[in-house]
Order: C-alpha cells, then structure tokens, then sequence
C-alpha cells in the first residue's frame, strides 16, 4: 500500500524495553527472499501479508538462526548460499558465559549472530565473528529467543524450561541458591569419600609403595637449597688444580712481590704525603688511593683464603657427584625439583596416615558425606513440596488463561515426577532417583485439548495454532502472577489459528501484555491481533523478470496500516467501511503501547 504524507506522533507512554531483544534481523536467499531487512522494535511486533506471502520465512529464519537444521533445498534458487544475521541485545549474565566461550561482549551487550549454508551442504557460525559450532549457537540463543507454534518440541516457554517456570511462579529463588550450595558441598564429600574407598581396594599395594617412596625421599633428607651449592661446590673441585695456580699467581702479583701492585700503591701514596697536607686537590688524590690500597688488601686476602680453601680432594668429588646423582633421579621420579619432591613427600605421608588408620578416617568421612546429603535432602524435600503448592495455583492461572482465548475444554495439569537413575545415592521405595543441584523434581506441562481426553506432554499436541495459544496462556499467566517475569523474544506462529472476533481481541491483548517486558513477533492473518502491534511489518510477493520475490516494509504511518487492516478485513477490495472498522481496531489497539518509529523503510 502506498504510504502517505508523514503526519505528527501524538505523544504515547513509552513501555520499559526487555534485557534480550533483536534489534536487527537479515535474511538473505532463503526460498523466494532475496533480501529481507527489518528492525524489529520492543513491545509488539506484528507481521501480515496474503497466505503465501513469505511471512513464516521469517520465523525459519529466526529458526535457523537459533541452531534449527538448516538445509541447502532451502536456497533461493540461482544462489549458491543462504544466510542470516541478527543482532541481539543480551543482559550481563548471558553476556559473562559467552566470554567464557571465547565470545567477546562490549559494554553495549550486543551480540551479533550469523549464519549460512552453502549449496554444498557446508555451513557456519559466528558469534561476534568468533567461529562456533551449532551446539554453540543453540546454548547461546536458547534462553534469549523462544518460537511457539510450529516446532512441536518445544520444552520451553518465555526462555525457561518447565521447571524453572514453576520455581519462577512459586517464588523459591532463595531456597534454590541454598539447596544448589548443599548439594555442591555434599558432591566434595562424596568425591573425597570416592576416592578413600577407591584406594582401600588396593590398600596393602599402595601402602607398600607409599612406604617405599617416603622411606626413599626421607633417607635423601632434602634440603631446598643445597643443590646450587654442590654444583658449584663440584665445579670447583673438578678445576681445582687450575683455581689454585690461578689464585697464587694472582696473589703473588699483589701483594709477594717486591714490585707488587700493593706495594706500588704504598709508594705512590708516600710520594702524594708531604704535598697532600697543603693542596687540597692532591690530598682527595692521596685519600682515593687509600681506599684503593684497602679495597685491594681485602681483594688480596679473599684470593689468598680461596687458594687456602681449594684442595686437590677426588674422594670430595666422588661425594658431591654422588648425592647430585640422588638429588636428579628423584627429581625425575617425584617432581622437577627438590621443592616439589618434599611436597611429594608430604602428600604420602598425610595419605600412608589415612590408610594406616583407615577404619577411623572412613567412618569420619562417611558421617560428613551423610550429613551433607541428609542437608541437601532437606532442602530438597522443602523444594519439591512448594513446587507442587505452586503448581496447582499455576495450573488454575493458566486454565483462566485458557478460557479466556476461548479453550475452555482445553484442561492443563502441571505434573512433578522424577527420573530414575541406577546407583544413585537417592533411593526412594528401593528405587534410584536422578538429583542434582536444583533438587530431584521433574516437571512436565500435560494438556488435555478436550473434555475426558486423558492428558499428554504439551510438545505433543497436533494442532500448531493450539500449541501457540497454550504457551501464550502459560507465558500470560506466569507474567500476570509472577513479581518477575522471564524477558525473551518470544515469537508467535499460527496463533490466530481457527479462532476470530473477541478471541482474537483477547489474544491481542495477552501478546500486548506480554510485550510490556518481552520483546514478541506475532505472525498473524487476523486485522484484531494485528491493531494491537506496536510495530506492523506488512509481506506480499512480486513478479520480476520471471521470478517471485517476496518484499517486507514497515508500516510506520497510521494510514498505511488502516489500509493494510482494512485489506485484512476485507479482502482485495478494501471499502470505505472496512477502513473506519480498521481505525477503530488500531485505535483500541493502540491504547497504552509504546511509540512506534515514524520513517518509512522498505528492503527487498
């Protein structure tokens, strides 16, 4: 539709923008997009367009971006690769384990994310432009993007899994922190006593062999400093004939000798006395020599004790080359150096005490090992019991959800159970149960579509568009009885699926509520979902030089969206009539949303 002369923005509240949106969306040769590019905003984002228009290719793009199997059948045809990129906005915690995997954040908390796929089959990753793999992709995009209603595997809404939307919803944070300490305390002990058992098994062997080795290292009687000393010590003995010629000759010319250099030096300080007393430049001569004269007395002693202390001694030798021979070969068995050795030896006699008095050290670690699960189990127990509490408060806020958007056969029943586990330390009526630092529930969503159908895992039910409305009304209800709720891009497809008139309204109104901290994109066919956007993406196709192109603008002027509405109303003849039912649809619909952007864009 043709846009028309910009008019000015009346002034409207502005709605607090979530932690993790998508600012940014391109998409590149995917089936009949050569390029689409749009900006989504915060709050509600809705896309329209005839069936066939391209819309939901938007939403495989999102798909694949968020680590969906890609495929090369799905490339534009005359392209050799398809592609995608977005960037997303993302708040400090995801941003630190994305560092932790090598991915770079700045202080904007951007994170731009691409992929693309070859005809070939061969595709690729960037996270920031860092190289990743899929499995990367999928765990960084998991908890920042969520797409309800045609992928039926979904396991979690509003970018939390079942369980933490229960523990949201109840309000157990602060039991969660605690139950996750005790059960990482409880997981130290239990390694510690792992490992005390382990090394009883073979306890006589290892006591023999840390016998040995301490027996060993403590004949040696190390000394951290003494191996620089032999090996100077060594090298001296071994040149000692030469050091000693080499200190009397050096003595002799100092100090034995008639015209020794001391004995120069004396003459020449005698000659400097009787002049020195009236000049005062030749008196700090005569004083420089002096203390020339003392520095070489004392060089000429130190030569004449090391000359004195050298001795021709080969048993010496033998001894010094010896107990560096013990010093290396214990190096080389218990550490590269004499430090690390005595840690070495440390570490087996606090090990060789534990053994020898096994029985007690067991049993103390066995009653610490107890006390730290009997903790963890207490704090377990308390968890699961005001999850189930919460969970019948949250099945029936759900189920009001649910008769609002016109479900009401439609029952659903929040189900704890547990998972088992052989050898674990939990047993519960003789049977091992899986546990972990969030205690031992599990959490399952089953729905029941109709009246005496008995009910099913929520990722089973046939039908996409109920699929969508159900997550709708569970994200809905954890939003309206939650203090917090879980901020994601939540992208709904086929939710207008077999409902109109004031159930459409109602879901409108759910996804305008939702939106007020989630970031939504709602691909709809419906004129009373789409009055509720607060930025409206119209789709449609063209024909170019033989080929079908699909083409996206934003719609940022109101008259171009009452003729988009009122099209959806009515058809491909849009009536006077169905243009004042449009206005009316954006008019309520636009009550209380965020301001939309008022420049036009438009990209192929």
């Amino acid at each position: 539709a043709p846009s028309p002369e910009p008019r000015a923005p009346s002034p409207e509240p502005r709605a607090p923008s979530p932690e993790k949106m998508i600012s940014y969306l391109k998409v590149r040769n995917l089936a009949i997009v050569e390029e689409f590019t749009i900006e989504p905003g915060a709050g509600l984002n809705v896309l329209t367009g005839e069936t066939g228009a391209g819309k939901s290719l938007l939403i495989d793009s999102l798909e694949f971006l968020s680590g969906a199997r890609g495929s090369s059948e799905s490339i534009r045809s005359g392209a050799d690769r398809m592609s995608a990129e977005a960037i997303v906005h993302i708040p400090e915690a995801e941003a630190r384990l994305l560092a932790e995997r090598g991915v770079e954040i700045d202080a904007t908390g951007e994170l731009i994310v691409r992929r693309e796929i070859a005809t070939g089959g061969r595709g690729r990753v960037l996270l920031n432009g860092s190289p990743v793999t899929v499995r990367d992709l999928v765990s960084a995009m998991e908890p920042l993007v969520e797409i309800h209603g045609q992928n039926e595997s979904h396991q979690r809404i509003a970018g939390k899994s079942f369980r933490e939307l229960l523990d949201q919803y109840a309000g157990v944070e602060e039991l969660l922190t605690t139950t996750g300490a005790e059960y990482r305390l409880w997981q130290e002990q239990n390694r510690q006593l792992g490992e005390m058992r382990e090394a009883h098994s073979d306890r006589e062997l290892r006591l023999d062999l840390l016998s040995y080795q301490i027996d060993e290292i403590g004949k040696a009687r190390l000394d951290p400093s003494e191996e620089e000393a032999l090996r100077e010590e060594r090298m001296m003995l071994a040149n000692a004939g030469e050091v000693i010629s080499a200190t009397a000759g050096s003595f002799q010319l100092l100090d034995e000798d008639e015209q020794s250099a001391l004995s120069q030096i004396a003459r020449a300080r005698a000659l400097l006395h009787p002049v020195a007393g009236r000049i005062d430049r030749v008196r700090l001569l005569a004083e420089e020599l002096e203390e020339i004269r003392i520095r070489l007395a004392e060089l000429t002693r130190s030569l004449s004790d090391l000359g004195d202390s050298i001795r021709h001694d080969p048993s010496r030798l033998d001894e010094v080359e010896e107990r560096l021979a013990i010093i290396e070969r214990l190096k080389k068995k218990y550490g590269g150096s004499i430090s690390e050795v005595l840690r070495h030896l440390e570490k087996s006699s606090e090990e060789l005490e534990k053994l020898t008095d096994y029985a007690a050290t067991l049993e103390k670690l066995e009653k610490e090992e107890s006390r730290a699960f009997e903790s963890w189990r207490r704090h377990a127990d308390e968890l699961s019991k005001r999850r189930s509490e919460a969970a019948r408060r949250f099945e029936g806020a759900i189920q009001s959800e649910l008769n609002d958007l016109a479900m009401e056969r439609t029952t659903v029943r929040i189900e704890l159970g547990t998972a088992s586990e052989e050898g674990s330390r939990l047993v519960v009526d003789g049977k091992g149960i899986s546990f972990g630092p969030h205690g031992y529930d599990r959490v399952e969503v089953l729905i029941a579509p109709n009246r005496g159908e008995a009910p099913r895992p929520m990722q089973r039910i046939a039908s996409g568009g109920e699929l969508s409305r159900i997550q709708l009304a569970i994200a809905a209800a954890l939003f309206r009885n939650s203090s917090r709720n879980a901020s994601a891009t939540l992208v709904f497809d086929e939710i207008d699926a077999g409902i109109g008139g004031a159930v459409a309204e109602v879901v409108g109104r759910k996804l305008r509520e939702l939106a007020r901290s989630n970031q939504v994109i709602c691909v709809t066919h419906l004129p009373q979902i789409a009055g509720f956007g607060t930025t409206h993406f119209r789709v449609w196709k063209e024909d170019e030089s033989g080929h079908t192109r699909a083409r996206i603008a934003r719609l940022d002027e109101e008259d171009a969206r009452v003729e988009e509405i009122a099209r959806m109303l009515g058809g491909a003849s849009v009536t006077e009539s169905a243009r004042v039912h449009a206005r009316e649809l954006l008019g309520l619909g636009q009550a209380s949303t965020v301001p939309r952007r008022r420049s036009s864009r438009t990209a192929e």
